[in-house]
């Protein structure tokens, strides 16, 4: 077992927050796709790299992220650009980046469906594990295989990443939850009660609306404790109208507590584990990581740990050792496996202006006599632009593209030269 702490912060902060970049390092698919298991059309979040359309025969990893409650697929973009930023500027990766893959989690009355098969919310761990992981290796070059699956999440998404790991462990090669409920430790289920009780006037006669927190234990009581036929929300609570623990519906909770499940599960090189959390986190995960490690200790299954001061958020800098984690045992999932690396092309164009608003001078030079092909891509990898230049002489050259018809945003320009060999950069189209 490896332990990181908050030790390692500040030698990172650079790392994390590199020089100014003028075009992004991805390209973001705002998908849509029919889910079998909730009978109705769900959003995702696709976040390609940059080169993807580059190479049409390169494999990709796949890293699903999991939204916290109130959260949609819009809610991590922030995460996948310190991603792509982040593995762009690691020399020890040579693999391609991966697909950084965003799904819609929400879920009517609550806060969200926590990833979880619910009578309240619908079928939400096979909407994940069936329809969206379908749906993405079916449709985007990502290698069907656990060893190139990863997941992780924050809070609500960290309990689902969580769960879905333990209960799909042959499906996942790495599992990364941030801020989430892994367990039930007794201090957990008190501090429930106890903010519970605070927000609605010291009265264990819940009121949905009372607070933020009270909400959240509307969401979770609908993924552990659902039951249709109790009006009005259709929920059982741990705790009744004077505070008493309700043993019956305790044991529904104790049925989700991973910690109890973790001898079913295979070593650190089958399914690893990278566990982030808060040390001041009000809501008390961290005793539930605790718990969790505890059964990983117990039955020899090892873990990496980042405990970042901090509370129950997202802490940059964590993350980013997280995903240095995860990078590296994507590196030698190719390693391992065998899946090929296609060589990038080391030169780039030089474009001016850039950013554009009209035309776009593209300047290369050819060592010899080549036939060249210019092509514009926009941020869904679609042609806007095909120019072949035909037969060109050995020196510099100089291509004007008209861009005045497009409309603004980030354009993949690539130089295809007759040989196999090829320059890319990125056009800035701005009106």
């Amino acid at each position: 077992m490896k332990t990181f702490t908050n030790i390692f912060m500040a030698a990172i902060a650079l790392w994390i927050f590199p020089p100014s970049i003028t075009a992004q390092p991805f390209m973001r698919l705002d998908a849509s796709f029919y889910s079998q298991a909730l009978d109705e059309v769900r959003k995702v979040d696709i976040y390609l790299p940059a080169d993807y359309y580059v190479n049409p025969e390169q494999q990709y990893a796949a890293i699903y992220c999991l939204h916290g409650a109130s959260g949609n697929q819009n809610t991590h973009a922030m995460e996948a650009l310190l991603y792509y930023n982040n593995h762009n500027l690691d020399t020890s990766i040579s693999s391609p980046a991966a697909l950084y893959i965003c799904p819609d989690g929400s879920s009517e009355p609550y806060l969200g469906g926590c990833y979880i098969n619910s009578e309240l919310y619908g079928n939400h761990e096979d909407y994940i594990i069936q329809d969206l992981i379908g749906f993405i290796e079916a449709n985007f070059r990502v290698v069907p295989h656990k060893n190139f699956r990863f997941i992780t999440g924050m809070s609500m998404g960290g309990f689902g990443s969580t769960r879905l790991s333990v209960k799909y462990p042959d499906m996942f090669r790495g599992c990364m939850p941030n801020v989430g409920f892994l367990s039930m430790p007794d201090v957990l289920l008190e501090t429930w009660r106890s903010l519970c009780y605070e927000e609605n006037d010291s009265s264990y006669k819940l009121n949905y609306n009372a607070g933020g927190n009270t909400q959240l234990f509307f969401t979770m009581c609908g993924a552990l404790s659902p039951d249709t036929t109790i009006e009005p929300y259709h929920v059982e609570f741990i705790f009744d109208t004077v505070g008493n623990w309700v043993d019956s519906v305790l044991d529904k909770w104790y049925e989700e507590d991973m910690s109890r499940k973790v001898r079913f599960l295979p070593d650190e090189k089958e399914l690893s584990w990278f566990l982030m959390c808060g040390i001041n986190d009000y809501m008390q995960t961290l005793p539930t990581y605790r718990l969790f490690t505890d059964s990983l200790n117990a039955y020899g299954i090892g873990y990496d740990t980042c405990y970042f001061n901090g509370g129950h958020d997202w802490n940059a800098q964590a993350y980013t050792i997280g995903l240095h984690w995860m990078d590296s045992l994507i590196n030698l999932s190719y390693q391992t496996m065998g899946i090929e690396i296609l060589a990038q092309s080391g030169g780039k164009l030089n474009i001016y202006p850039n950013p554009v608003t009209n035309v776009a001078n593209i300047v290369y030079k050819l060592d010899q006599p080549a036939q060249v092909e210019l092509i514009l891509f926009n941020q869904l990898g679609q042609q806007v632009i095909n120019l072949s230049t035909g037969n060109q002489e050995a020196g510099k050259h100089v291509e004007r593209i008209d861009m005045s018809g497009l409309p603004e945003g980030v354009y993949h320009c690539r130089l295809s030269i007759a040989d196999g060999r090829f320059f890319w950069d990125f056009i800035t189209l701005s009106y």
